[in-house]
């Protein structure tokens, strides 16, 4: 599995919820939602007023809350990644050295061994 890019992720993430939110905000001023998507909104995020210059603060709050959400998702799912992949890394090693075993430990067959361990790891 492919690991993903922590920065990227987080500025993507952060990019795309606080343009939601600025968008929430300015459709609210337009034409006057309720008042309760703009209470729900300054529970979260400081500043956050029914003006152009409220929703430009609560979009950088968005920002910033999305952006360490998003950074910390990437890192965790990266991490988890990183174990499994581990993990397989040693069931294939393991299997290459029994399969080798069973050969009669001939010399010269490390490559075929392991192709055939990783095979049988991922079931193919």
């Amino acid at each position: 599995m492919n690991k993903l890019n922590v920065k990227a992720f987080g500025l993507a993430l952060g990019i795309t919820w606080g343009g939601l939110i600025f968008i929430l905000g300015i459709c609210n001023i337009l034409f006057f939602w309720s008042n309760l998507l703009l209470r729900l909104m300054s529970m979260a995020y400081v500043g956050c007023r029914p003006t152009v210059l409220g929703n430009i603060f609560s979009a950088i709050w968005a920002f910033i809350y999305a952006s360490i959400f998003g950074f910390t998702l990437a890192w965790v799912y990266n991490r988890i990644i990183e174990e499994g992949c581990i993990e397989r890394q040693e069931k294939i090693k393991k299997l290459a050295q029994k399969i080798w075993e069973k050969k009669g430990r001939p010399s010269g067959t490390e490559k075929d061994d392991w192709d055939q361990a990783e095979r049988m790891v991922d079931g193919k």
